[in-house]
């Protein structure tokens, strides 16, 4: 029926009626089994008694038809053959690409003339008047064979322009369909910056095109070409349909050729139907498969055409450039979401010079964010070359203090080892497969799967920073990267907090050798200002002041009386009572106090306490007389 609206556009009863006044016969078009496509034309009046006034001659007549038309559709060719009444057919077939699709059949004419008892026989049967038939009978023109082939030849050469005409036509709508089809698709599968959703939408899309009942849409990893690189991006499944073809098959049979591949999704079955003949489209960008688009169960278990086939690649590139544009989405999201992970990360690392506070916010969140069950760092001490077991999170309470007691150099695993050597990340996808003994993981946990990265600060080896999985994982280059990253933010912090623990050491011991110092002087104040930093640490942590602070009214207990080294040796060590001038001296000590520390930086708390250390609530204090 594809080809008939065409038909009827060029004017095909006005073609035949011309056709049939230029070649002095009888005209009808008909459809391939012989009924009539459009009304006849130029019937001579024996045709016309026969056709028009006997229900009888007309079925005869129609039966006639449907054996000529039937001729020509077995020979393929054009034929002449007898009708019922002895009238010569010319029966000529117009084929389009192949197909039959009308038959143009000419008549009105004879070899010679009709035998009378012949026409009266065909009276009698059909009940039409006997002379009224042998009289039109008389009238049927007469052709000579030759004539009869030179008709029949230009009746072909007719139908073969009508052919090309109509294929051109039809070639021409099929383009514009398929322009549009591809349009419509383009846009349908680039209005999703999702790859699921662009995949999803094309698949959809896909399977209205060519009434296939099921599919995939499988992404392709970059640079491996395994089943366990490719990512299922959509799939279509009817309830009627038992199974969605498996990656791994349609990626056995596409390869990465750059060519669509045909196979049956169940090669085991007996019918076409069953068998369920499936089609697998390479999706390309820039020449690169990135990705297969899968069709399958169409009705009656009809394949896919050579035709559809270069329709379905055309649409496999828009689908490919969509998805990878979507994949290229992702991916700047994802990125983007790990620069901003990776920020605040460095930010909570920066903001503690806690060596203890920074592994655990750095572990905790570690394990959050890349979904590994345990993770761990191993420190390298100096002065043995073990590298024990110092934090780990999801691991039982005192796991790490268990390991470090059973650590020695000799039990290093050799991924540790390589690591240490190498100062590079290391990863091992499937520990059993590798075959590597791992004597450094926590005995609790079953460890498949492992990447592990250097601790470095400055080029210097600070221990190793581990990721386990209890399954088999494939880290990705970008991933431990980004491990890489962390661990160097974690190294540098870690030497940070080092240098600040021995740099507060170092000031500390100063500040307790100044305290010292002034005790020497005066043997019965010894011991005198590490009390007092004592007891006022404990009352600051008893009112609930922070560790800084703690540290500040320690730190002004033991230099509160740092003034008194301005105070001379007789009036600080005389055994009876000081003059007024002597205790005015000596009270001058708070103030001289602060005027030492001041140079020195300390902590403006710290400053404060000492220069206000003899004030009193009642105001009769010194220096200022603070009240309150």
């Amino acid at each position: 029926m594809r080809y008939y609206e065409e038909l009827k556009q060029i004017g095909l009863q006005k073609l035949q009626e011309s056709m049939s006044r230029a070649l002095g016969l009888a005209t009808l078009i008909t459809y391939p089994d012989g009924s009539p496509l459009i009304e006849i034309s130029n019937l001579c009046s024996f045709c016309a008694l026969l056709n028009n006034t006997n229900p009888e001659g007309r079925a005869r007549c129609a039966a006639s038809r449907v054996v000529s038309a039937r001729a020509a559709m077995d020979a393929g060719k054009p034929v002449l053959r007898n009708c019922h009444a002895g009238l010569v057919h010319l029966v000529v077939p117009l084929r389009v690409a192949g197909e039959t699709v009308a038959v143009l059949i000419g008549g009105n004419v004879a070899l010679q003339p009709l035998a009378e008892e012949a026409v009266a026989q065909l009276a009698r049967e059909t009940g039409i008047d006997r002379k009224e038939l042998l009289s039109a009978a008389k009238t049927v023109p007469i052709w000579p064979e030759e004539r009869l082939l030179t008709a029949m030849e230009m009746i072909r050469e007719v139908t073969e322009t009508v052919a090309r005409m109509l294929f051109t036509r039809h070639e021409l709508q099929k383009r514009v369909d398929e322009l549009t089809a591809l349009f419509e698709f383009s846009k349908t599968v680039s209005g999703s910056l999702q790859v699921a959703g662009a995949a999803r939408q094309g698949l959809q899309a896909a399977l209205e095109l060519t009434g296939a009942t099921s599919g995939s849409v499988i992404m392709l990893g970059e640079t491996e070409l395994e089943a366990a690189d490719a990512e299922v991006a959509a799939t279509i499944e009817p309830c009627s349909e038992h199974r969605v073809i498996p990656a791994g098959e349609i990626i056995a049979a596409v390869g990465r050729e750059v060519t669509a591949a045909h196979f049956d999704s169940r090669p085991g079955e007996r019918t076409p139907e069953e068998k369920r003949p499936a089609i697998a489209i390479p999706l390309t960008v820039g020449g690169k498969v990135t990705g297969v688009l899968t069709l399958a169960g169409r009705p009656e278990g009809r394949r896919f055409t050579e035709e559809e086939t270069v329709f379905l690649t055309t649409l496999g590139t828009a689908l490919g450039l969509a998805l990878e544009n979507a994949r290229l989405f992702r991916k700047v999201q994802e990125r983007a979401a790990m620069l901003e992970w990776l920020i605040e990360v460095g930010k909570g690392i920066a903001s503690s010079l806690d060596a203890d506070l920074i592994v655990e916010r750095t572990l905790a969140s570690l394990r959050e964010h890349f979904g590994t069950p345990w993770c761990t760092l191993r420190v390298h001490e100096e002065k043995n070359g073990e590298v024990v077991l110092k934090a780990g999170e999801g691991l039982k309470k005192g796991i790490c203090n268990e390991v470090r007691v059973s650590s020695a150099a000799s039990t290093i695993c050799p991924l540790i080892n390589q690591v240490i050597r190498a100062k590079e990340p290391m990863a091992i996808e499937d520990i059993n497969t590798a075959g590597i003994d791992l004597p450094c993981r926590p005995q609790e946990i079953e460890v498949r799967s492992m990447a592990m990265v250097p601790v470095l600060a400055m080029g210097k080896l600070l221990g190793t920073l581990a990721f386990h999985s209890s399954v088999p994982r494939r880290w990705g280059e970008e991933e431990i990267g980004y491990l890489a990253t962390i661990a160097s933010q974690m190294g540098l912090a870690l030497e940070n907090a080092r240098l600040y623990a021995s740099l507060r050491e170092y000031y500390l011991s100063t500040v307790q050798a100044l305290a010292a110092a002034l005790e020497a002087k005066d043997l019965y104040t010894k011991g005198h200002s590490i009390r007092v930093a004592r007891w006022a640490r404990s009352c600051a942590r008893l009112l609930g002041l922070g560790d800084e602070e703690q540290e500040q009214v320690y730190m002004a207990g033991l230099l509160h009386d740092i003034g008194k080294i301005g105070v001379r040796e007789d009036i600080l060590l005389k055994p009876g009572p000081l003059t007024r001038e002597e205790r005015e001296e000596v009270k001058n000590h708070p103030e001289v106090g602060a005027r030492i520390l001041e140079p020195a930086r300390f902590p403006e708390a710290v400053i404060a306490a000492v220069r206000h250390h003899h004030e009193d609530y009642g105001g009769g204090g010194y220096p200022a007389g603070l009240s309150g």
